[in-house]
């Protein structure tokens, strides 16, 4: 399940037996669909549905690259190209 949550969409993913929180920027998500305009609550959900597969991806590498978060991880537009 996915949530926005002010500039950020919050949503979980399951790693090394636990659940670990992720968020994913506004921003990365507008840059990789190519829009350049504030989007609803709504249609940023379906952004992040439809490329979830490969944020999740995204997600578990950089957990596996950075030390434990107590608040999570988080996804920029360095980490989903365009």
């Amino acid at each position: 399940m996915a949530v926005v949550s002010g500039d950020y969409v919050d949503f979980v993913v399951r790693y090394g037996g636990n659940t670990e929180r992720c968020r994913i920027t506004e921003a990365a998500l507008l840059n990789r669909e190519r829009v350049n305009e504030h989007l609803n609550h709504g249609q940023l959900i379906a952004i992040f549905v439809k490329h979830r597969a490969e944020i999740e991806y995204l997600a578990i590498a950089k957990m596996q690259r950075e030390k434990h978060s107590d608040h999570g991880f988080v996804l920029t537009t360095d980490d989903l190209p365009p």
